[in-house]
């Protein structure tokens, strides 16, 4: 008991480092284990505290990365279905809910075959609405990145929810997905629904999804399921405010040059 409330005491700390963890608090709470996921998972589903202020609301995102540091497969199924998350009151994400949405479906891949079959049960579930499913079908993508041998199953499980989902916004993930992975035995299909309308096209307009499947490489960010834990931190963030000023004037300036 003694060393359960320690590691349960060791990843709420999590909430209170700030943009990034210490390497001596990483290996702390990964030296932990088994014992370590379900104090992470717990902090991680906390998801409501994503639209609030930091360090409080990086702590479910530090969790949720270290997560994926561990086998914890278990935890694919309630992650998902916290998708899609709460709005909160601001007319923008903030910088903890954006990298949590974005990063669950990698983390969830980096746990391999014995996560497909719990990401398949939340994209079939009858209360899975069209976001939630579309996360499902973008962390199929990456699980044929993080364990190639399963790239034949997932194209054929896309193929055959693309099929059957009606919804465009689903559907416009699941060609993304397909599209990603270069899926060109995928095309004619997916160029029929782009035909018949029937594929959300803000998701991914039909012209990247042909570029993209009839392309000679997989979609780039397929690859971010790969990163280790400090290209994470380094390549994602999350940022300092000065940071995240100084690139939106970069990205201000490029767009005048």
């Amino acid at each position: 008991m003694a060393a359960d409330l320690a590691t349960h005491d060791l990843v709420q700390q999590l909430r209170r480092v700030g943009l990034r963890p210490s390497r001596r608090a990483v290996e702390a709470i990964l030296e932990r284990g088994q014992a370590a996921v379900a104090p992470l998972l717990e902090l991680a589903l906390e998801v409501g505290s994503l639209t609030g202020p930091e360090p409080a609301s990086l702590g479910p995102v530090h969790a949720l990365r270290l997560l994926g540091e561990l086998p914890a497969a278990e935890a694919a199924a309630p992650l998902l279905r916290q998708l899609p998350l709460p709005e909160g009151n601001a007319s923008t994400p903030t910088q903890a809910a954006y990298l949590w949405a974005q990063e669950a479906p990698q983390i969830i891949a980096r746990w391999g075959a014995d996560a497909l079959p719990r990401v398949l049960a939340v994209a079939d579930a009858d209360d899975s609405p069209p976001i939630r499913r579309g996360a499902a079908y973008a962390t199929l993508s990456y699980l044929a990145t993080t364990t190639p041998d399963l790239r034949g199953q997932v194209i054929a499980a896309l193929r055959e929810r693309l099929a059957r989902d009606a919804d465009p916004t689903a559907r416009g993930y699941a060609v993304a997905a397909l599209a990603q992975l270069g899926a060109r035995e995928a095309y004619d299909e997916i160029m029929r629904l782009y035909r018949e309308k029937q594929v959300d096209r803000a998701i991914m307009p039909a012209a990247d999804a042909r570029q993209l499947l009839l392309g000679a490489q997989p979609g780039r960010q397929l690859a971010c399921a790969l990163h280790t834990l400090d290209e994470r931190y380094e390549q994602h963030g999350p940022y300092s405010e000065e940071q995240r000023r100084a690139m939106a004037e970069m990205a201000r300036q490029q767009g005048l040059s």
